[in-house]
């Protein structure tokens, strides 16, 4: 017994530290994928901090080639407005040169040569001939400086196009240096983007392969814990058997050496100074006193090798406040429930006893208040121990 008891301890403990190797080695493996995951977070949070940077580059180039495109625009516009300026202004100038054109021609005549001599001779003085030749004068000179306000004009206007002409093609240039750098940008983010959808990619497999290896851990305890739990019982059942072999034992040592005791007493010689007719009398009583004491512990039926004795059976459970989990011959109730609290000197510990409506229990705790033919029967729940309650039952000695 000794032998099987440790056998069922070593299995007990073995199978304890099996389940607790293969825990130790998940949980190393959940470690790893729980510091993988940290690495691709850390990663996916430098992503996205490198895809607001770039996403805030991007909204500057942006902005500034809309200002480009406004100073281009308006640069643009600006130059039709001179080509335009330009147009009316070399027609004015066309315009003052065909006028001055004319009046030489007009000059040039004989007749108007000669209305000019004549109006020059016909001066009454000196101070008059000179009047008439600076009036001359001064029509053909503003005649001349009006072509040349024309002309200076339209040559200002020539080289603001020109300005404005090389101020449109540094803004093209301009203009082709941002969105080259805004195509560069755009790549960069759709790359960074990529590079994050792929990190997210692996932290959803990572999250998977972690809720799968907690999955096999989980079963794996709960496997452990179920064959513990069983080991327990088994260990729990064979100290009960045990326990009720040696208190069987017990009871037959006992009953022998009761019966042995009788038997001798039974043989003694008598004392050769006592009379013989006292032996008789005091026989007598000693036979009725015996026959009263057993009558109400039990009856004998039919067979030879079973007992009866009808008896109070209250339930109770340990599972009731201040109730101890452990009887007086240590058994534990949770582990074997089906015991009963008997008067020892009604029915000894350790006898094996049929409760009707109950089953086959053995006699293994005691009370206080249980005297005489009273038992109390063990129940697991409280509930079981009221539904039972008080009954007067006839119970069978088994041992």
């Amino acid at each position: 017994m000794k032998t099987k008891k440790w056998l069922v301890g070593m299995l007990v403990v073995g199978a304890l530290f099996q389940t607790a190797g293969l825990n130790s080695v998940s949980a190393e493996t959940l470690e790893e994928i729980n510091a993988q995951e940290e690495v691709k977070q850390s990663e996916l949070s430098k992503l996205q901090t490198e895809v607001a940077q770039a996403l805030k580059e991007v909204n500057g180039i942006n902005d500034h080639l809309n200002e480009l495109k406004q100073e281009i625009k308006e640069t643009e516009e600006t130059i039709a407005k001179t080509e335009t300026d330009i147009t009316e202004q070399k027609q004015i100038v066309s315009e003052r040169v065909e006028q001055a054109k004319g009046r030489l021609q007009t000059i040039q005549t004989t007749e108007m040569n000669q209305n000019v001599v004549l109006s020059i001779l016909e001066s009454e003085n000196i101070s008059d001939l000179l009047h008439r030749a600076y009036v001359l004068v001064t029509l053909q000179s503003a005649g001349n400086e009006q072509i040349e306000a024309a002309q200076v004009e339209y040559d200002k206007l020539i080289e603001l196009q020109e300005l404005l002409t090389e101020e449109k093609a540094q803004l093209d240039q301009k203009n082709e240096e941002a969105v080259a750098q805004k195509e560069e940008m755009d790549k960069k983010v759709a790359s960074l983007q990529q590079l994050i959808e792929e990190n997210r990619t692996e932290l959803a497999q990572l999250a998977e392969k972690r809720q799968a290896e907690e999955e096999r851990i989980a079963e794996q305890k709960r496997l452990a814990e179920e064959k513990r739990i069983a080991e327990e019982e088994r260990a729990a059942q064979e100290k009960a058997r045990a326990a009720m072999a040696a208190a069987k034992q017990e009871t037959q040592t006992v009953s022998v050496m009761k019966t042995s005791n009788a038997q001798k007493s039974e043989t003694k010689p008598v004392s050769k100074e006592q009379p013989k007719q006292e032996p008789a009398k005091k026989a007598e009583p000693k036979k009725q006193e015996t026959k009263k004491q057993e009558a109400p512990k039990e009856e004998t039926s039919s067979s030879s090798s079973t007992k009866t004795l009808t008896v109070s059976a209250t339930g109770y459970s340990t599972a009731q406040p201040g109730l101890s989990t452990h009887t007086a011959m240590g058994i534990d109730l949770r582990t074997n429930p089906m015991v009963i609290a008997v008067d020892p000197s009604v029915i000894p510990l350790g006898t094996m006893v049929e409760v009707p409506g109950y089953g086959v229990a053995i006699a293994g705790d005691t009370g206080g208040a249980i005297k005489g033919n009273k038992i109390d029967i063990h129940f697991t729940s409280v509930s079981q121990a009221i539904s039972w309650g008080r009954r007067t039952v006839t119970i069978k000695i088994l041992n």
